[in-house]
């Protein structure tokens, strides 16, 4: 059964990737007939960027807004949720409680342990063995991915939503080049292979002023408040977009623009406030709204007229079974560490709800770090120990999502034990080792690109937490 079901998800993989293939190639044609002869875009240049990338030729509704910084500032990682839940275990510890696993291991979702089309040739495994050596890895890790050369014409939303986990507010794609003019354009597209240059735009931007890519909008409205659409090529859960803005400190007031309409971030935290409903999976979601959250004991009526706050999403979210071998386990965590964090600055901050919660994650995190021994990453699916990891890329998946919740909520000390730094630095030579070449950039699928991104982001989280504190010797 485990083998059939494995062959069955393997040809879904395959036409899927076809599939996409077909559809970027498809685009390509249907925009080579539009013209971009917009000359009112002035200003919001990205400094230093290279026009490299496939060329593009677009229509001239790009809107001047996403060309300039999402935030004015650079790359700026989650607060620090370290002191939200108390050191009550040491590294791997006694753990309080059991994990709960529904048992099922054949219904976890994107299980791509091969690889659909037989990858390049992998380079050796080169560790960092420094700490200056890590930090200059990150480094320029960081300037590869940050700033990727990829078009927005051929690349999905989606794609802007991983890749901003990266780069945060500086997370760029690339764009036709605003200074050309109707006239140049008209001139240059009579010369044979005579393409306009690209510029950068910036993706969280492109994103939140609706800007096409790869011929698809994320954005549309409904009931007159803005919602980013969940699908193939978009979200692949709700919530990513406003979660994606949240690690990303973009400021709430920040404009979001659908054809002519204007509206807000804070319209986005609304619209997913009435959206809320029981049973649905509210984990990316709860990492938004309890970022944005002006009030933690704030109370608002969803679309079917039921009461909801912070503290009923965190008690939905405890209760909500999830597959505790899959990427669903490390949402959960990190949902229940926003919502905790944010709550208990409320009025709830000593009731026993946050105290069982708080319990919870203690004794989830002692587990976390018990998956992880003193000289390698963890081999098993997440936390189910019958399920080991074969490829380097599943390494990758999975220990890059459970390193992110462990920075996020670990205390310095933690964080510069000889454990977590062995980890995270063989996280950065996997990085290194799988995505070495930027010319693979446009050959990745979807969960390559999150696996990507997740363990970026935990690198920079990480060396942004112990970034000049002296390492433990023990």
């Amino acid at each position: 059964m485990a083998g059939e079901r494995a062959a069955i998800f393997f040809r879904t993989a395959i036409s899927a990737t076809l599939g996409a293939a077909a559809f970027l190639v498809g685009s390509a044609n249907a925009a080579a007939q539009v013209v971009y002869s917009s000359p009112q875009f002035d200003g919001g240049f990205v400094p230093g960027a290279t026009s490299v990338g496939v060329p593009i030729i677009v229509g001239d509704s790009l809107p001047n807004g996403a060309f300039l910084p999402p935030n004015g500032a650079v790359f700026a990682g989650s607060p620090d949720f370290s002191g939200a839940i108390p050191t009550g275990t040491p590294l791997g510890g006694q753990i309080i409680g059991e994990v709960p696993f529904n048992g099922d291991i054949n219904s976890i979702p994107l299980l791509e342990q091969k690889q659909p089309n037989a990858p390049r040739p992998l380079p050796a495994l080169n560790v960092p063995r420094t700490d200056a050596d890590f930090e200059k890895r990150v480094e320029a890790l960081a300037r590869r991915f940050s700033k990727p050369p990829l078009s927005i014409e051929g690349s999905t939303p989606g794609r802007l939503l991983r890749y901003s986990l990266i780069g945060g507010a500086d997370a760029t794609f690339l764009a036709p080049n605003r200074a050309l003019s109707a006239e140049n354009t008209q001139t240059e597209s009579s010369i044979p292979n005579t393409t306009p240059d690209l510029e950068p735009i910036y993706a969280l931007g492109a994103l939140c002023w609706n800007v096409p890519c790869g011929n698809r909008q994320i954005l549309r409205v409904v009931d007159g408040r803005p919602l980013a659409k969940v699908g193939f090529g978009f979200q692949s859960k709700r919530g990513e977009l406003l979660a994606a803005l949240a690690f990303s400190k973009i400021d709430r007031d920040y404009e979001i623009r659908i054809n002519d309409e204007k509206f807000r971030v804070q319209d986005l935290v609304d619209a997913e406030k009435l959206a809320c409903s029981k049973g649905a999976n509210l984990s990316t979601v709860a990492v938004g709204l309890a970022h944005y959250s002006q009030n933690p004991d704030e109370t608002w009526t969803n679309a079917f007229g039921e009461t909801w706050s912070l503290a009923k999403i965190l008690e939905q979210e405890t209760r909500r079974p999830v597959d505790w071998g899959s990427t669903e386990a490390t949402d959960k965590l990190l949902a229940l560490t926003f919502l905790l964090a944010r709550l208990k600055k409320g009025a709830l901050r000593d009731s026993p709800e946050l105290k069982r919660a708080e319990a919870t994650l203690i004794a989830l995190k002692g587990r976390v770090w018990g998956l992880f021994n003193d000289a390698t990453l963890a081999e098993t699916l997440f936390f189910d120990e019958k399920v080991k990891l074969s490829t380097p890329h599943m390494r990758l998946y999975v220990n890059g999502a459970l390193l992110r919740w462990l920075t996020l909520t670990s205390s310095a000390e933690e964080l510069r034990s000889e454990k977590a730094r062995r980890a995270v630095f063989e996280l950065c030579g996997l990085v290194d080792q799988l995505f070495n070449s930027v010319d693979d950039l446009d050959k990745l699928a979807p969960l390559d690109e999150e696996s990507l991104a997740v363990a970026m982001q935990t690198l920079l989280l990480y060396r942004a937490r112990v970034k000049n504190a002296a390492v433990s010797p023990n």
